[in-house]
């Protein structure tokens, strides 16, 4: 291409542009909405929610020993500093039951997945990479 082509036709290259950009989105939303991207989605979004679990049962696993430290010392501690961490346990189950929560749904978000979309020859391997389960 010379400039003197690209001066005579820039409406050409920059629709050209244009049009890669777009079909390089179109592409992207295809495979996106498709049953496999919806797949590694929703497996990106389980493994962020057991990470969470994860963080969540060392917390409170912290906080309870914690409090278990505390009331080991109970005749040289606070009994607001006591009633502190009976709050933070508290708090720190509370969170932990939410996050449960959440990982069970994103663990049956991607057993539907599995179930609708994919043959039922496939479901049990699928289900053993993806969930872990065993038949």
């Amino acid at each position: 291409m010379t400039i003197e082509y690209l001066t005579q036709n820039w409406a050409l290259a920059i629709a050209s542009v244009l049009g890669t950009a777009v079909l390089l989105f179109v592409i992207y939303r295809a495979l996106q909405d498709s049953a496999r991207g919806r797949l590694q989605e929703m497996v990106r979004q389980l493994r962020r929610r057991e990470m969470d679990d994860k963080a969540a049962r060392k917390a409170a696993d912290k906080a309870l020993a914690k409090l278990e430290r505390l009331q080991a010392r109970a005749d040289s501690v606070k009994p607001r500093h006591a009633q502190v961490a009976r709050e933070d346990l508290e708090e720190a189950r509370e969170i932990q039951k939410l996050v449960d929560d959440q990982l069970l749904i994103a663990r049956h978000n991607v057993r539907t997945l599995i179930l609708e979309e994919y043959a039922p020859k496939r479901h049990a391997a699928m289900r053993k990479k993806y969930l872990g389960e065993s038949t």
